[in-house]
């Protein structure tokens, strides 16, 4: 287990690096991240390199038994780069081209920017392949797809086009652009998507396509320098900072190059609600199904041109907890020190701008303590869970491209499925389907709206073998081209479900809900009773199901369908499938986990409090339970057997947890 820091000693005087050196060996902290923004002091002028400053600074962390990963600096090109080629900056639906003096200000696809990219990283990596401190490197900084609509791009895009398809007869096929006489007699008549002003209403098939071709250049960047690192450097690791929930690109194929997948946890309150840090750490995790770093973890309050909410005090600590549950073997703060100016001023690191060193750097040593202390027994363990839930980054351009309705979004459906794992204990790996999906008892799939005939056979073959299948209304109705399937929906899944989807409608809140729904009145959407008289509320979307061999599981009781099943399940093969014909409420999930725990007989952990978050992490026989207390009030949770109290409370039956506390202990052997 490592705990360590981001760094940037380039924006401070030479003569203070020993000093932050000593101050982060005092703190415990053993690796740093570091040059990643740093190409301008690198290459000062075009083919004169300078990294002497940055063998220094390496040499002075590495006198303290600090580790180096170094971040190539492609993220930011310098300005004389972009002076003496223009045609490097991207450009916008409109056309008009990004100026100088931020981020991402450069077009991936570029030649001459991919050309200098791998000039510099060469350069780099042949410098520090043998330097004792280095141990990996990560490319670039936060990867986004390359959504770039220069002409350069455009020419690219067909030429992608010319090479998937072939001919313009066949991809006018898939397409179907016979619809609004959209049909292509030449190959520079393709426009790039943008948002029309009837909305996004370019063709759904090109939108995807681009979508496809964006990922994939970035991904093709990225090569560029893996490969210069594996020849140059080949006993250095490879990662690179994702974005956790972050969706513009293929992270599945992003991190194929990589030994590892990294990515930067800024939970950040308010200023971040939308944030999911136990989710994404497990989406994270699941692209490789490999332990994970978090390469920048937030360490105080965030913000550019506004500032977020300062971190309560134990906050800092309880994040870092909840990455390692999670899988990550390394934590690294971002920053070490607030930035003194730029774009960042109010980004605040470890320490203040005044360097000194207050709360949070303490509260940070507590916790590298806490680790180095516990990593005997924690390293080598995993985190690996009895159920799945499907991850794609294509059905999330698909619904994004055309959502239908509002409740859809991709990340939404996991969340769902997601926290009512939690709540038993359960976790849940966010894998993607060419996972080895033998290995789950049971798989949660959100609307896996494209379904490729290969991926039905994948799913059903899982279900045959003796899996259980949980399925999301807006399975099966297109195919890859993102064109509707002429099948009875869910398509090629139909008999693996044992229904047909006869109708079915989106639920607008325009229904009024009956108040048997206990706890629910005032409250719109439309009404499920499960077959034991549990009543849910049900929104965003209904199916009408003819049953085909399913039984139903839950009916319509109020609403669009009243009567009609909506909830089913059927026996195929070894296994059975679950079809959910609605979008339910926490407790509709939470229903439907536990039928599917009991008939499955998994273990679990019942009566965990709201915002308590549990995940084991495993290493040969041996258990590891956490406990994090996300909340900032005390909490009870319930215990299972266990040995030993590694970390919190000690119990036999509960524990009280503290506000943003975190309890480790080892669970007794299995009977």
């Amino acid at each position: 287990m490592r705990v360590g820091v981001d760094y940037y000693p380039e924006h401070w005087p030479e003569d203070r690096w020993p000093t932050d050196a000593r101050l982060m060996r005092e703190a415990g902290l053993s690796v740093v991240r570091m040059a990643e923004f740093a190409w301008c002091r690198m290459e000062p002028q075009e083919g004169r390199y300078d990294f002497d400053w940055l063998e220094r600074a390496i040499g002075i962390l590495h006198g303290e038994g600090i580790e180096v990963v170094l971040g190539t600096p492609t993220a930011t090109p310098p300005a004389w780069l972009h002076e003496r080629y223009p045609e490097l900056y991207p450009a916008d639906p409109r056309g008009y081209r990004k100026g100088f003096g931020t981020r991402l200000q450069r077009c991936l696809g570029n030649e001459i920017m991919r050309s200098y990219s791998r000039r510099i990283t060469e350069a780099m990596v042949a410098r520090f392949a043998d330097n004792p401190a280095v141990i990996g490197w990560q490319t670039d900084n936060e990867f986004e797809a390359n959504l770039c609509y220069c002409d350069d791009c455009a020419r690219r895009f067909r030429e992608w086009l010319r090479r998937k398809y072939g001919t313009l007869d066949a991809l006018n096929a898939a397409w179907g652009t016979v619809f609004w006489s959209q049909e292509y007699s030449g190959w520079s008549q393709i426009p790039l998507p943008w948002e029309a002003r009837c909305g996004q209403s370019h063709n759904p098939s090109l939108w995807l396509d681009y979508r496809r071709f964006a990922s994939e250049t970035t991904v093709a960047f990225q090569h560029d320098q893996v490969e210069i690192i594996r020849r140059l450097a080949p006993g250095h690791f490879i990662t690179h900072n994702f974005m956790g929930l972050h969706d513009s690109m293929d992270y599945v194929a992003l991190a194929e190059d990589l030994d590892f997948v990294s990515w930067d946890n800024y939970p950040g309150g308010a200023w971040h609600a939308d944030r999911d840090p136990a989710m994404a750490h497990d989406a994270m995790r699941g692209i490789k199904e490999k332990n994970i770093w978090v390469m920048e973890e937030q360490s105080g309050i965030p913000g550019w041109e506004r500032m977020g909410v300062r971190p309560a005090p134990g906050q800092i600590r309880m994040w870092a907890w909840q990455a390692i549950a999670h899988g990550a073997d390394a934590v690294l703060f971002f920053r070490w020190r607030s930035c003194l100016y730029g774009t960042e001023q109010y980004w605040h690191g470890i320490l203040n701008h005044d360097g000194i060193p207050r709360r949070r750097y303490h509260e940070i040593a507590g916790f590298a303590s806490e680790v180095a202390k516990l990593s005997p027994e924690l390293d080598g363990s995993i985190v690996k869970s009895r159920v799945a839930i499907l991850n794609s980054y294509e059905q999330n351009w698909a619904l994004q491209i055309q959502p239908q309705i509002d409740g859809l979004g991709w990340w939404e459906q996991v969340r769902r499925f997601a926290n009512a794992l939690g709540r038993r204990a359960l976790g849940g790996d966010i894998v993607p389907i060419t996972t080895n999906l033998a290995s789950f008892q049971a798989v949660f799939v959100p609307s896996w709206y494209i379904l490729t005939d290969d991926d039905a056979q994948r799913l059903a073959d899982y279900v045959k073998n003796g899996g259980t299948l949980v399925l999301n209304p807006r399975t099966g109705v297109k195919h890859a081209d993102n064109t509707c399937r002429t099948e009875p929906l869910p398509g090629p899944l139909a008999e693996v479900a044992g229904i047909e989807v006869d109708d079915y409608s989106p639920i607008y809140p325009t229904v009024p809900l009956s108040s048997a729904a206990e706890g629910n009145e005032g409250s719109e959407g439309c009404l499920i009773r499960m077959a034991d008289g549990r009543e849910f509320c049900a929104k965003v979307w209904a199916d009408y199901l003819t049953l085909k061999g399913a039984e139903a599981v839950a009916t319509w009781e109020q609403g669009h369908f009243p009567g009609e099943p909506v909830v089913t399940r059927n026996r195929f093969g070894k296994g059975s499938c679950c079809y959910l014909g609605t979008i339910g409420e926490a407790e509709f999930y939470e229903a439907v986990v536990a039928m599917i725990v009991d008939e499955l007989g998994l273990p679990t952990l019942e009566g965990i409090p709201l915002g308590v978050d549990v995940r084991v992490r495993r290493k040969g026989e041996e258990r590891f339970v956490f406990f994090v207390n996300q909340t900032g009030e005390d909490q009870w949770v319930p215990l299972p057997p266990i040995v030993e109290t590694l970390l919190g409370p000690s119990g036999t039956k509960e524990a009280a947890l503290g506000p943003y506390d975190v309890a480790i202990y080892k669970l007794a052997p299995r009977a």
